[in-house]
């Protein structure tokens, strides 16, 4: 005599229908997020106060004299770096298979630690913003300068060059899993470089330059969009 065996409910290796549900809606919020950041980050660019130089003086200055103009910009670029920390998480999940899976996992912790440190460090505008507005000029440096000296800031500010580390990682292991294509390495390269580069009195030329380093996150969101989309279906 045959005998079945019927598996007890929640047993089996079909995960059940909520988590299923979610997985699919996770991919579309992290696409969106990875779309729409690199987008919050150019307009923060474009909006950022311009100074009359390199100097602390200078800095202090041009945040204070345009407040409104100084939050938004500050605004803008929190949101876009928080938006980026939390999507550049669900890249892990285009790749399928063992190929191209550890530098996809380890550059998308390392670029959620970036992002998130700069998001939180966005913050500072408006102490110098305040500093700038309620203090003699003098004054308002000694206090910037003061929180540029703290002896662990390091441990904050560290992380910048994860920036570009980290979803340099995520992209050469999204094009060795067959994701994204090759040419998303060094447009990202390219970006950020005229990011550093281009002088900071040619704002809309920033913007331009985060638009198009940043555009392969922004394909990666597209990525997981299509993903949710096919696991809808």
């Amino acid at each position: 005599m045959t005998t079945t065996h019927q598996a007890a409910p929640g047993t089996g290796t079909t995960a059940p229908a909520g988590v299923a549900s979610r997985r699919p809606a996770l991919r579309l919020l992290a696409g969106g997020a990875l779309m729409a950041g690199p987008v919050l980050f150019a307009l923060g660019m474009a909006t950022t106060p311009q100074a009359a130089g390199d100097s602390d003086p200078a800095y202090i200055a041009s945040l204070a004299h345009d407040a409104t103009m100084t939050q938004v910009s500050a605004l803008f670029l929190h949101y876009a770096n928080l938006l980026l920390a939390l999507g550049i998480l669900a890249a892990p999940a285009l790749v399928r298979g063992r190929r191209g899976h550890w530098p996809t996992l380890v550059g998308s912790v390392l670029a959620a630690v970036a992002f998130g440190n700069l998001s939180g460090s966005l913050l500072s505008d408006w102490w110098n913003l305040s500093a700038g507005t309620h203090l003699p000029a003098e004054q308002a440096v000694v206090v910037f300068q003061g929180f540029k000296q703290a002896s662990l800031l390091g441990w904050w500010t560290g992380t910048t060059p994860l920036n570009l580390v980290g979803p340099l990682l995520v992209l050469v292991g999204l094009v060795l899993a067959g994701v994204v294509r090759w040419w998303t390495v060094p447009l990202l390269i390219a970006g950020v470089a005229g990011l550093v580069a281009i002088p900071a009195d040619l704002p809309l030329v920033t913007a331009g330059a985060v638009l198009v380093g940043f555009s392969p996150l922004a394909l990666i969101g597209l990525r997981l969009v299509a993903r949710w989309r096919a696991g809808t279906v």
